[in-house]
């Protein structure tokens, strides 16, 4: 039997008085393959930083390789997301 390697449960964030998102709950096993799909600004890189540790949940619990996320840390770095052509 796998075992969970990322839960999530009851999570929320908000960012001032924007609700980025609620209540969000998923259960990631071991060795599975998931896949995050959705319109622009639906959440997907909030819960993708969440779960890398760059940010904190406002409410709620997040376990990644059985520890709780603690979120950004003094060592934390973020990387912009930027399409470029590279020469063939």
């Amino acid at each position: 039997m796998a075992s969970k390697f990322i839960d999530i449960s009851k999570v929320e964030m908000r960012f001032g008085q924007f609700h980025a998102l609620s209540d969000v709950n998923l259960a990631v096993e071991q060795g599975e393959f998931i896949t995050l799909i959705g319109h622009s600004g639906c959440g997907k890189s909030t819960l993708l930083n969440l779960v890398a540790g760059l940010n904190r949940p406002t409410s709620g619990v997040l376990v990644c390789s059985g520890a709780r996320s603690p979120g950004r840390g003094r060592n934390a770095r973020s990387c912009s997301r930027t399409i470029r052509c590279c020469p063939g």
